[in-house]
């Protein structure tokens, strides 16, 4: 690699340190099952994902049907809880088929998401006692 090239590479490098602890910051351990459960059933919450650079809302009622919304999209779709307390949703959109399963971590301003290919999702807003979940419009 040339020399200009590597230490192009070594300043990104430097410059990303931060911003990945900044993410990691106020994590502490992850949910267990009971504790996910609690947390994620009958609520309406609304994030940022750091990731994929888009606002997300996600309602999810008691029984664990959800509606999940970017500005691209609007789907269906289910959560369930594994026995080692990640959240996995899964949509209408590919017939249930594809699972996504997230640690699911308090922080201080409410919960956040981290995939099994390192994707965060963070939360911006939590209503809880929710009901059921109907469409609203976001940006």
């Amino acid at each position: 690699m040339p020399r200009n090239a590597l230490l192009a590479a070594v300043l990104m490098l430097a410059a990303a340190a931060p911003a990945a602890a900044q993410l990691m910051k106020d994590r502490g351990a992850p949910l267990k099952e009971a504790e996910t459960k609690a947390a994620l059933f009958g609520i309406d919450m609304q994030g940022y994902s750091p990731t994929y650079g888009f606002s997300w809302r996600e309602c999810i009622d008691p029984s664990g049907k959800t509606l999940y919304e970017t500005p691209d999209r609007t789907s269906h779709g289910r959560l369930e809880i594994s026995l080692d307390g990640r959240a996995c949703f899964s949509y209408e959109d590919d017939n249930y088929e594809y699972q996504g399963c997230y640690a699911t971590y308090r922080s201080a301003t409410g919960l956040r998401f981290e995939g099994e290919a390192k994707e965060v999702f963070v939360t911006t807003k939590i209503v809880t006692g929710v009901t059921t979940c109907e469409r609203q419009l976001i940006g």
